[in-house]
């Protein structure tokens, strides 16, 4: 973790601002904030003002540029809840919640030189080969002849 901001009692529901963090998360800093900029969703301004507030404090203190990092974390949990009453029909009256959100975004850097080892390399790129057919015509799974599958509903 390079650097974290956070911002408390968001009058924001946690779930809409989910909405955003999941188009953001695992993203590198300028493609987060091009997501953010465009965002038509009120947290995506929430966030994109987060953002460049972790951006700034890991420029003031580890000295890397915005293009070294990406969102390593992105968390929104809820607040307490504001608890208020609208009346109903028949002199009921409805609870209304009004939410609170606790953002959190964590900034890493980026691992664009990642060497996977060569033997590593050629197991994933190795395709599991199947048995051939026997020679008497039966198959390589289960032993039963190509034709011999019985059809539901068949006469």
């Amino acid at each position: 973790m390079i650097s974290k901001a956070s911002v408390s009692f968001v009058r924001i529901s946690p779930r809409k601002v989910r909405y955003v963090i999941d188009l953001i998360r695992h993203k590198s800093v300028p493609q987060a904030q091009a997501i953010l900029i465009g965002s038509p969703r009120r947290g995506g301004e929430i966030l994109r003002k987060l953002l460049d507030q972790a951006v700034n404090a890991a420029e003031r203190n580890s000295q890397v540029t915005p293009d070294q990092l990406v969102v390593s974390k992105a968390l929104a949990d809820g607040g307490p809840m504001m608890k208020r009453f609208r009346a109903a029909t028949m002199g009921r009256a409805n609870h209304i919640k009004k939410r609170t959100s606790h953002i959190q975004i964590e900034l890493d850097l980026a691992k664009k030189n990642l060497v996977i080892p060569a033997k590593a390399a050629s197991a994933k790129n190795t395709k599991a080969v199947m048995a051939p057919a026997t020679k008497l015509g039966g198959s390589a799974v289960g032993g039963k002849k190509a034709g011999s599958k019985k059809l539901v509903g068949a006469k």
